[in-house]
């Protein structure tokens, strides 16, 4: 039994010099390991900064190849829209024109009328009015003769 517990008491010891040694293996592992990932931490921050790079270069092509695009189509929208404003405002002042010129034309005939009734008035007056002075006039002439 004695010897059996020395054996055991050897083997505990070895196992636990077996245990620091793979403890100690794996710290160095782990180590390692460690060092390598930020070796490649470094590494791999370079290259995301230059793909993140040239991703903007990328982008800002196309952004500038986009913008001049929209801005092409902007100019020729617009000068469609003046096109069409100035068709649309062509017509609307031909139609306003014909308007004023109808109702000028019918402003000049009423008062051509308007005209006509006040010459026609003052004729069929002025007869009244002659026949009074000449009334006022003889009872003058009569007022002065008494």
């Amino acid at each position: 039994m004695e010897n059996n517990q020395s054996n055991q008491g050897s083997a505990n010891h070895e196992e636990s010099k077996g245990h620091s040694v793979m403890d100690q293996i794996k710290k160095v592992k782990s180590n390692i390991e460690n060092f390598a990932k930020e070796a490649n931490i470094s590494q791999l921050q370079d290259s995301v900064k230059s793909v993140v790079k040239e991703a903007q270069k990328d982008f800002s092509k196309l952004v500038h190849k986009d913008l001049s695009d929209v801005k092409k189509k902007f100019e020729k929208e617009k000068a469609q829209i003046e096109k069409t404003l100035k068709s649309v405002m062509n017509k609307e002042m031909m139609h306003a024109k014909k308007f004023i010129s109808a109702q000028k034309k019918e402003i000049a005939g009423l008062q051509s009328k308007l005209e006509k009734l006040v010459a026609s008035k003052k004729k069929s007056s002025v007869p009244k009015k002659a026949a009074k002075k000449v009334v006022k006039k003889a009872a003058k002439k009569a007022s002065k003769k008494k």
